[in-house]
């Protein structure tokens, strides 16, 4: 007797084009709404507002302007001579500079916050990105390990009939059955892990239930790289934790002069109103804080510290910037050279050498090692075409975020 019986791997398609875009369909998640929903209702949305208000706010409170002192006072109040009346009002004067280089470090933090809000969302970004290209390879890797179970489930239960019909041995039936057996509990390994790579996705999506994620395919485009030169410049000018710490030194710079300048003394203009044995007059006059004990010497030494900090961190990062461009554009030119081939032709090809076993097996020409042999390689043809997909697609948004660019734009 024999059993015909079409390959169940074919039924698996993992899309690798380099030209289609991806194809939406009703309540299906795109690449481009995962990330719009990390920066729009996900958590990292109200957590870039909150830091930006944070950082502005305590560079306000440093450098905001004292209010003026007001004093009302009665002397002499229920003596047998007449009580006096005071009004006077003191107003701090600002002639040290303290607080222009204050508010010099005020507009830096504003350009660091917005700096700051923004790497956020760019962060959270690149986070759902990866999150969603992680959820769609382990779900397709999950398609093809469920698909390879169902098929040795057949093939089993195949030999089983045969091996009672006398047409195959039973220790060969019993180890078909046994590889089943695995091959369910490798596809029951896979649907665990793709049920929590879209976990991870929904919660930073915002979406309270995975269950209701559906990821639409996958497409990782080879598009051409960019020369060195032009992602290094890009990367100088876009990149937000560059623009970051070039603020920093600024905030550093100015509050640095203002504890050298708080060496001055604070001038206050005091002026008000005495009312004394029925007789009205004015008062005036000027105090000082004389630094004569106190020269804020702790103070500037900590500005100065905080300024050399920032610079280094400038230094720093510059250095960080530059070698991360290089690395990205290596790791991309590798990846796209050893997943070339990972095409549709490259898993007909597999599927070629799997369905040949197979007949060649039910014929008797071919072991059941050899066909077990053909199978797998078939599944690891198309898991290696998802996992190719998936560098290929991981490389781009490393690029990406190295350049400065946004998890949606190809460099």
């Amino acid at each position: 007797m024999r059993f015909p019986l079409a390959l169940g791997l074919s039924v698996v398609v993992v899309t690798a084009s380099t030209g289609r875009a991806q194809t939406v369909t009703p309540g299906v998640t795109t690449l481009a709404d995962a990330v719009r929903l990390a920066t729009t209702i996900g958590p990292a949305a109200q957590t870039a507002v909150g830091r930006r208000h944070e950082l502005v706010g305590r560079a306000r409170t440093d450098a905001q302007r004292p209010n003026p002192l007001v004093e009302l006072r009665r002397e002499n109040e229920g003596a047998p001579i007449p009580y006096d009346d005071f009004a006077q009002v003191t107003l701090p004067l600002s002639l040290t500079g303290r607080r222009g280089a204050l508010q010099s470090a005020l507009v830096a933090t504003r350009t660091q916050a917005t700096a700051d809000s923004l790497e956020t969302l760019r962060a959270a970004g690149f986070a759902a990105a990866r999150a969603w290209w992680m959820a769609w390879a382990s779900a397709s890797e999950a398609r093809i390990a469920v698909a390879q179970a169902a098929l040795y489930d057949q093939l089993a239960a195949l030999d089983s009939v045969r091996a009672r019909e006398g047409e195959l041995a039973e220790a060969t039936a019993l180890r078909m059955r046994l590889e089943a057996q695995r091959s369910r509990h490798q596809a029951a390994q896979t649907q665990a892990a793709a049920a929590q790579a879209r976990a991870h996705l929904a919660a930073l999506i915002g979406e309270s239930d995975p269950r209701r994620l559906t990821l639409a395919e996958g497409i990782a485009p080879l598009t051409p790289l960019p020369a060195v030169d032009s992602a290094l410049a890009l990367a100088a000018a876009t990149r937000l934790d560059l623009a970051m710490a070039r603020a920093a030194v600024a905030i550093a710079e100015g509050r640095r002069s203002a504890e050298r300048r708080a060496v001055l003394p604070d001038v206050a203009l005091v002026g008000g109103y005495k009312g004394t044995a029925g007789f009205e007059t004015s008062l005036f006059g000027l105090t000082l804080t004389a630094p004569l004990l106190n020269t804020n010497a702790g103070n500037r030494e900590r500005t100065a510290g905080e300024w050399l900090r920032a610079e280094a961190e400038r230094r720093a990062m510059e250095l960080r910037v530059s070698t991360e461009v290089h690395a990205a554009l290596e790791a991309a030119r590798a990846i796209d050279a050893g997943t070339r081939d990972f095409d549709a032709r490259f898993v007909e090809r597999a599927d070629l050498v799997a369905a040949a076993a197979q007949a060649a097996y039910q014929e008797g020409a071919a072991s059941l090692v050899e066909l077990v042999d053909a199978f797998r390689a078939a599944a690891e043809a198309r898991t290696a075409q998802v996992r190719g997909t998936l560098d290929r697609a991981l490389a781009r948004l490393d690029l990406r975020r190295a350049i400065g660019a946004s998890a949606l734009e190809t460099p």
